[in-house]
């Protein structure tokens, strides 16, 4: 809380005395500030790049002290506020009903409502050995200190996981079925409550696993012998399968055949009307046809050049996995991209409702960012050069706030589509242009200042000003001369 209230009171003095001083005085790396046409604080930093601070478009606050912590408002994301800890490790993000925290890998929290409103709570600490969670409703109760014991609901697929002393014991439920594993995953037996459900293996010498009606299938010195009837209730009818691994081994059925040799190196598997796969000395080569759904085409010979198609995807790969070429439709927005891994990446995301993103990054020199509404107007982005971080988008929020100073030699933001920005070398030039007004400075040197009438002043040594006139004919040319032009 001390910490907090003295940069609450820097930010307060600091803009008392921007007040008084010039819209942009450049003093870096002492001081650095910049304000709105109208007076208001846009950005400061002190002691460089330690300190700063920035407006954000939405009008929140923006405060770090980098590398170590930053602390985000979001007045338009349900009033959200993030907290940033020597990222990526640690973060704390509250919502008025949920929080979410974590400090990896020694812990993680998340208090939020479930679907039925109730407060629902999950946690680690030093995953995954010790983690829990619980809810008000008591649907959810649940504790893990991993070797030693686990009770957990919904994990890796199943309805519950429970384990003591693992692997000496581990009980599965999942869909009626409950299996008990011994000397985990060696011996096993079930007590299903649903249809006869028999499970039983003692590995390597025998398994079976029966549900009448539905399938048999069994083993005996596994994985070398195993056979099978499966879809017994299918309306296709059985499919009988025997497996001799790795030598050989076949599938039959009314409408499905197929065989293996050497195992994975050959197979063959078909079923009418609905899919063909051909594997020839795997992973070398393979080609796979699924007439349902998508209608998918996928084929491939490793590691020269590789095909997918569907109803709604297209792509490409040669050289894998160095060049991807790939275009998609989901249903809200398609997907444009194209990938020579690691050093350059393509991203063009068209949404339906009509904004787009293109995205560039030639790794690691240069990336550039830009948003368009769907009149095209631009209205947000960032490029910059050095850009050594390889990710975007998610992957890559709070990067290069906390640590873009380190490799950055020129940065370039547009906050929207009349406020865009350049800095060099941090602050050793920097200019922004805001809703028809300009600054620019470099430090001690000078500044440039222009407002929104098209009065320019150059100040010397950050001080003493020097008009340079203009004004009029912006003045009476008003808002329209300054709109940015339709593109």
């Amino acid at each position: 809380m001390r910490l907090r209230s003295v940069l609450a009171l820097a930010i307060a003095v600091a803009s008392s005395a921007c007040a008084l001083a010039p819209r942009e005085l450049n003093l870096t790396p002492i001081w650095f500030h910049r304000l709105d046409d109208d007076g208001r604080l846009l950005e400061w930093d002190a002691a460089w790049p330690l300190l700063h601070y920035e407006r954000t478009p939405a009008g929140g606050d923006d405060l770090r002290i980098r590398p170590l912590w930053r602390r985000v408002t979001e007045p338009d994301v349900e009033d959200a506020v993030e907290h940033q800890f020597l990222w990526p490790f640690g973060r704390v993000r509250k919502y008025p009903d949920e929080t979410v925290a974590r400090l990896w890998p020694l812990w993680s929290w998340r208090s939020r409502p479930n679907e039925e409103g109730t407060r629902d709570v999950d946690w680690y600490a030093l995953f995954p050995f010790l983690w829990g969670g619980d809810s008000a409703d008591d649907r959810e109760d649940y504790f893990a200190f991993l070797p030693f014991y686990a009770d957990i609901p919904d994990f890796l697929t199943y309805d519950r996981f429970q384990t003591f002393l693992f692997p000496l014991w581990v009980g599965l439920d999942k869909g009626g079925h409950s299996h008990d594993l011994f000397f985990w995953p060696l011996v096993g037996t079930s007590h299903c409550a649903e249809a006869g459900h028999r499970w039983f293996r003692v590995l390597p010498f025998y398994g079976l696993d029966v549900e009448p009606g539905r399938h048999d299938r069994r083993s005996f010195l596994w994985p070398f012998f195993s056979w099978s009837t499966e879809n017994e209730d299918g309306d296709s009818g059985p499919v009988r399968s025997f497996l001799f691994w790795p030598f050989f081994g076949w599938r039959t059925g009314p409408s499905v055949s197929g065989w293996t040799a050497l195992w994975p190196l050959f197979a063959y598997t078909k079923k009418q009307d609905h899919f063909e796969t051909v594997t020839v000395l795997w992973p070398f080569f393979k080609y796979h046809r699924d007439r349902t759904g998508d209608d998918l085409t996928q084929w491939w010979l490793w590691p020269f050049v590789g095909r997918v198609t569907s109803k709604d995807q297209r792509a490409w790969t040669f050289a894998w996995p160095i060049v991807w070429w790939r275009e998609y439709d989901d249903p809200d927005v398609y997907v444009d991209q194209q990938w020579i891994v690691p050093f350059f990446a393509r991203i063009v995301q068209q949404a339906k409702a009509g904004d787009r993103e293109d995205h560039v990054k030639l790794w690691p020199l240069f990336h550039h960012t830009q948003r368009r509404d769907r009149n095209g107007g631009h209205v947000g982005g960032e490029w910059s050069a050095l850009s050594i971080w390889p990710w975007r988008d998610g992957n890559a929020t709070g990067f290069q706030e906390a640590w873009g100073w380190l490799f950055e030699l020129v940065r370039g933001v547009r906050r929207g589509i009349d406020d865009r920005a350049v800095d060099v070398l941090g602050r050793v030039f920097t200019r922004r242009e805001r809703k028809g007004a300009t600054t620019a400075s470099v430090p001690f040197l000078g500044s440039y200042e222009q407002d929104r009438t098209g009065a320019r002043t150059l100040r010397l040594f950050q001080f003493l000003p020097i008009p340079l006139g203009g004004g009029d004919d912006a003045a009476a040319g008003g808002d329209d001369a300054r709109a940015e032009p339709k593109r």
